[in-house]
Order: structure tokens, then C-alpha cells, then sequence
């Protein structure tokens, strides 16, 4: 058991809930759970959002549904995370706070650090609930259009991703991320799109109504294109990396200020991601040594532009980010050849 405890709040008041996302976010004290009756008390279903504090779109959709006074079809528990590292300032920008590990790497590792005994919390909390259907909500790190991750393509976790979106990426990896976890019930995450992205906020509000409303939540409502086992480019521990035009003298990768654009296209072989000091792919690696760098990316040397990282072959890229802290603490992006 964690040591953690989480705030429950059963009744919300108006002016608890407050006018403004702002007021709603200070009243929370801290990692909390909104109990929502529905019109059925004998199912439960969850929604975990701001696991990081730098995706406000669940939030954003929980604090419109409370203020419309919606009435779920089940008995509903919201559960907002990292609240306090939301409200720092500046307000939504850090993933996590400064020195603290990343929350949905820290769940099922039994740690006793403050992020693990708060997810070692969360877990526990929601396993509580013998909920039928999990969504764990989430902004992307970069500009792009939404998709759902999940552990299975099963029926039901295929039915739960089509209230969000047409995409779902079905994914061998193991990051310690809350969807990976034993729940007893289907779980995924759905990642709405970019943080400042206006699409995200209606994909997570619209998205987040459709599954809650639905008598029967595994109905599957639209068709599913499915992407699986992606891998994940990595910055080396010891590099740096910069965003810009052109080369960036002194950092060990700089990449193309505009890569986002690149987010779920067809990124063809001989694509310029960015550059290198060197005609070497050292400063990068895989998440997986089973896979090789070099099998995907290629340097390439340019008269103009010293030393150029481009794609080998034929790739399809999402979770793509110019932002460097995060680019250096998680990953680069993801992958898959098709």
C-alpha cells in the first residue's frame, strides 16, 4: 500500500468548480478524485488525466462537463494527478516538477520515491473500483492529431479507442506507464493531440461525453486503423540537442525546427530530420538493443550543412516534439516501418 493519500471529493459546488480553468485547478489541493454519480450506480468506469502537468486538455474537458452538470450513463471517478505541477508557474508548463521522475514511467515499479508512491497510489485507488473500462488522457508532446496506445487490439479496447479517434498504436513497449498495468478491465491512453492544440481540447471534451454517455461502452462506433510495435528514438543520456534552421554549434543533435510537421505522415526514405557534428549516429539510440540505430537512420555528409541525420527507409513518426527537455528525458520520437 502507498503512503499517499489521495483527496476524494463527492460534491463539487459551483463555486468549487469555479468560471474559469484557473479557479477550478486552485481549488484542487493536490492528486484528487471527483466522484460523479451516473444514471447506473451498478457500473463504474474512470478517466485519468494530467498525469502530466503539461497536458491540460483532460483537465480542460472534466471542468466544462462538471460546469454543464453532466450526468455520466455509470457511476464515474475522475482522477487528476499532477496537479501541483500544473499550477507552478508558469501554469502547465512542466511535465513534471524539476527533479522529480516522469509519473507514468513509476507505476508497478515499487519504488519508494515521492512519483512511484504516487502512482503505487493511483493504482491502488483505481483497482478499488472493479471499474468496467479505463481511459488514461493525455496531450502529445508536439503538435499532432490524436491517437490511442494500447497493450491489446482487443474487441473492447478497440471499441473504447473509436470514442476518441480513428488511430490506435498497439505497442510492445514497457515504459512503466499507468496503460500497461494489471487493472482487472480494458485500459488505454488516448493522446488528444498537441497541448496547444484548439482540436485536442474538443477531442478530449467530445471524446470523454461519448464514453461516458454510452449504455454500452464496447460498441464500437467507427473503424480502427492499427499501427504496431513502434520503437523509440533516444537521446544518448550525456547529449544535447537543439531545435533550429540550420546545425547548432556545440549540441550533439540538432533537429529540423519544423519536424512536427512530420507527426503521422509518410516520412519517405532520405528525409532530413536534422543534423550531427559527426558522421556518426553515437549520440542516438534505440529503446530497444535488439534494434539497430543505423537499420532506420542514416548521416550523410552535405558541403553546405556538415553532417545530415536522415531516415534509411520508409518510416511513419508520431509523438514528435521540439521540446528539448522533454526530447532529452523521454525520447526524440516514436516509430514504425510500415
Amino acid at each position: 500500500m502507498s503512503s499517499i493519500k489521495l483527496t476524494h471529493i463527492h460534491k463539487l459546488l459551483p463555486a468549487q468548480v469555479g468560471e474559469t480553468l484557473y479557479q477550478f485547478l486552485n481549488y484542487l489541493s493536490g492528486p484528487t478524485v471527483i466522484h460523479v454519480k451516473g444514471e447506473e450506480s451498478s457500473r463504474c468506469r474512470v478517466v485519468v488525466t494530467l498525469l502530466h502537468g503539461n497536458e491540460p486538455s483532460g483537465l480542460k474537458a472534466i471542468h466544462q462537463l462538471l460546469l454543464s452538470q453532466f450526468k455520466p450513463a455509470v457511476d464515474t471517478k475522475f482522477i487528476i494527478a499532477s496537479v501541483v505541477a500544473a499550477r507552478t508557474e508558469p501554469v502547465f508548463e512542466y511535465r513534471m516538477l524539476p527533479g522529480q521522475k516522469d509519473l507514468n514511467r513509476c507505476f508497478g515499479n515499487h519504488k519508494r520515491d515521492l512519483q512511484s508512491l504516487l502512482a503505487s497510489a493511483i493504482k491502488d485507488e483505481v483497482q478499488t473500483y472493479q471499474a468496467e473500462a479505463i481511459i488514461d488522457l493525455h496531450n502529445t508532446s508536439g503538435s499532432g492529431p490524436a491517437f490511442s496506445v494500447s497493450v491489446s487490439n482487443s474487441e473492447q479496447h478497440l471499441a473504447m479507442a473509436a470514442h476518441f479517434t480513428h488511430r490506435m498504436i498497439v505497442t510492445d513497449l514497457r515504459l512503466g506507464s499507468i496503460m500497461e498495468q494489471r487493472l482487472a478491465c480494458p485500459i488505454i491512453t488516448v493522446e488528444a493531440g498537441g497541448a496547444y492544440d484548439d482540436d485536442a481540447d474538443l477531442t478530449a471534451l467530445e471524446g470523454i461525453k461519448s464514453f461516458l454517455s454510452a449504455n454500452d461502452v464496447f460498441k464500437q462506433t467507427q473503424d480502427i486503423e492499427q499501427l504496431h510495435n513502434p520503437r523509440r528514438l533516444e537521446l544518448n543520456p550525456s547529449g544535447s540537442i537543439a531545435y533550429a534552421q540550420l546545425p547548432v554549434k556545440g549540441a550533439s543533435l540538432t533537429m529540423r525546427q519544423d519536424i512536427e510537421r512530420l507527426n503521422f505522415g509518410t516520412t519517405k526514405a532520405n528525409q532530413l530530420l536534422g543534423w550531427l557534428p559527426d558522421n556518426n549516429l553515437d549520440t542516438l539510440q534505440l529503446d530497444n538493443a535488439d534494434f539497430n540505430v543505423s537499420d532506420y537512420f542514416v548521416v550523410e555528409s552535405s558541403d553546405q550543412e556538415g553532417y545530415q541525420l536522415k531516415t534509411k527507409c520508409t518510416l511513419t513518426l508520431f509523438m514528435v516534439t521540439t521540446r528539448a527537455d522533454i526530447a532529452s528525458s523521454d525520447c526524440l520520437f516514436y516509430f514504425i516501418k510500415p
